[in-house]
């Protein structure tokens, strides 16, 4: 069994009746202690999570209101949405949010890469919590910025 359907039915299922953002948040924990409880990983997949549950929430509420097949997941070809995938603008806002989620995980992978031979053995076994922190804040926190950003906007739809 791949770990991903064994985190999807043993702990997002299990966990869907607490709400969607626990039951993202619970599988990602459990992915992270799954993978040695290492901060920069445990960090990195808990970004993802909240990155994909906002993302997530944003397409909903962008499809809803424009009526168009701009979901996290493809329509079915029967959707009742007006505008469907084949429409310039629909698929331009497709391309925006595959843009999006490009930006975030090349700015989380750099969490994995080291920058000299003396962090090479680090990187092997993952860096402290100060490491990847300090990274971020070299960063300027950008990906969690524009995640705030994101999510802001997904409460004014």
């Amino acid at each position: 069994m791949s770990m991903h359907v064994f985190l999807k039915n043993y702990a997002y299922k299990p966990s869907r009746h607490l709400g969607a953002l626990t039951a993202v948040l619970i599988t990602y924990f459990a992915s992270a202690m799954l993978h040695g409880l290492n901060f920069q990983l445990g960090a990195v997949l808990l970004s993802i999570g909240m990155y994909a549950f906002i993302e997530s929430g944003v397409r909903e509420k962008l499809a809803s209101r424009l009526s168009a097949c701009i979901k996290a997941r493809p329509c079915r070809p029967d959707c009742t949405h007006r505008h469907k995938g084949n429409r310039t603008w629909v698929r331009f806002i497709n391309l925006l949010f595959t843009c999006l989620a490009m930006f975030h995980l090349a700015y989380l992978g750099l969490m994995f890469g080291s920058s000299g031979e003396d962090e090479q053995g680090l990187a092997e076994k993952g860096f402290s919590m100060w490491h990847t922190l300090r990274k971020w804040q070299e960063l300027h926190f950008a990906s969690h910025i524009v995640a705030g950003i994101t999510f802001l906007i997904s409460k004014v739809l």
